[in-house]
């Protein structure tokens, strides 16, 4: 092997180990903090939450926390400019350094409201009246007797 041959490749091999790579993180933030974070379904732990990722695009965000509403959120992380093709080849097999992409996002838990009671109590005894309602045409329609105490008491 030539002596030029050597240096070509021992200069390949320095430039391949050397190379640089993009590291993206995701940081999820929420008001208030400390709400349980899915990410695409992972769970991610609680915010303020980092979060590696792999490829831009797209990313399912799911939040919750108790006594605040539930919140899912579909979020679009562009890439930056070193990270568009072409130009990604060489920031992440040429360029010697290391890059890193931190994109941050923030939402806003709203808190629950206090249950209305009386609504409650209202919509469950119409739900009562209609499933009675329903059970005795079910059972005039199919020719089943209306239960009597002694069945009851059988079952």
């Amino acid at each position: 092997m030539s002596r030029t041959t050597k240096i070509l490749l021992l200069a390949a091999g320095i430039i391949c180990t050397s190379a640089g790579c993009i590291h993206r993180t995701l940081r999820i933030e929420t008001d208030p903090p400390g709400a349980d974070v899915w990410v695409n379904g992972d769970d991610c732990g609680r915010t303020p939450a980092d979060v590696p990722f792999v490829s831009y695009g797209a990313v399912e965000i799911f939040m919750q926390k108790k006594d605040y509403a539930t919140r899912k959120e579909v979020a679009r992380l562009r890439p930056p400019w070193y990270a568009i093709f072409p130009i990604d080849f060489f920031a992440d097999v040429l360029y010697p350094g290391k890059l890193h992409d931190r994109k941050t996002l923030g939402f806003k838990l709203e808190p629950l409201a206090p249950a209305d009671m009386k609504a409650l109590e209202s919509r469950a005894e119409e739900f009562r009246r209609n499933a009675k309602e329903f059970l005795a045409k079910e059972r005039e329609r199919l020719g089943i007797p209306e239960p009597t105490a002694n069945t009851l008491a059988n079952e």
